[in-house]
């Protein structure tokens, strides 16, 4: 199996205070975010290969440096794939971008247009859209709501790829978090366009919402491009994969249709990287 969406990052190190007083009120207790390569590998157990990567959003308060990324990835390196990070709002983002993967020898890129405060069809993100492209290195995007309250909602809502995913038709582009809560928008884009999927990390804990999720994505014949991640360390590997199988048991005895057993299945299954072009 395969794991597509993990952090990594020292709370101390690369969250403002305010952010993580805001992630503590989203939990509703205090949650150390800092990641720990013991703990981590632990967790990642049932995985294969496993995708890591920081997030960049001055915006809001996080910046873990690519190095860190990389060097957290050198550590496992034949079962972590590290991504480098981009926040193109502020200066030097390309030269950064360009020392990550040209030295740092990362394998993919994280954006988080909410979190760092741009719209991704904004100008300054060309650049990196044009490069990836070029070198056929994928892009997950956090796309949906977040409990930042800087972060703008509007730059997340997953039609906004649409128009992307027709400048970029070769560009490979995973929208995380299945977009939610605006899944259905999510779905459509996925639809359309064959080198765009969504993720379903960290779904499982909202069940009635992940079972309407799981329903509309087979009701619209998408399933195939759903890909497996758990968003540690918000959520771990043996709950997430739990959560993903049960997810029909929220109907109970009530009669409502259910997600198939098989196509859950392949989710987890899925060879993900190769539909992502990362190199293994």
């Amino acid at each position: 199996m395969q794991n597509i969406h993990t952090h990594v990052f020292d709370q101390r190190l690369h969250m403002q205070p305010e952010t993580v007083a805001e992630t503590d009120l989203s939990r509703g207790r205090p949650l150390d975010l800092t990641v720990k390569f013991e703990t981590f590998m632990r967790d990642m157990e049932p995985f294969d290969k496993v995708v890591i990567f920081g997030l960049k959003a001055r915006r809001t308060g996080y910046w873990v440096e690519d190095q860190f990324v990389a060097d957290f990835a050198a550590r496992a390196p034949q079962k972590l794939i590290g991504f480098a990070s981009c926040d193109p709002t502020q200066p030097a983002y390309m030269d950064e971008l360009v020392h990550a993967l040209d030295n740092l020898k990362l394998r993919g890129v994280k954006m988080g247009p909410t979190y760092a405060g741009f719209d991704p069809r904004d100008q300054r993100c060309r650049p990196v859209y044009d490069l990836c492209q070029a070198r056929g290195l994928p892009i997950i995007f956090h796309a949906g709501t977040t409990f930042n309250r800087l972060a703008i909602l509007k730059h997340t809502r997953p039609l906004l790829w649409d128009e992307l995913a027709m400048d970029y038709p070769e560009l490979r582009m995973v929208l995380a978090h299945l977009g939610h809560p605006f899944q259905e928008e999510c779905i459509g884009v996925i639809r359309k366009h064959p080198h765009v999927y969504a993720d379903i990390a960290a779904l499982y804990y909202r069940p009635w919402q992940f079972y309407n999720m799981l329903m509309l994505a087979q009701e619209y014949r998408v399933m195939h491009k759903l890909l497996f991640g758990t968003d540690y360390p918000f959520a771990g590997a043996a709950e997430s994969l739990e959560g993903v199988r049960g997810v029909n048991r929220i109907t109970g005895a009530s009669g409502l249709p259910q997600v198939s057993a098989e196509a859950v299945e392949a989710i987890l299954q899925r060879d993900a990287l190769s539909l992502m072009r990362v190199r293994v």
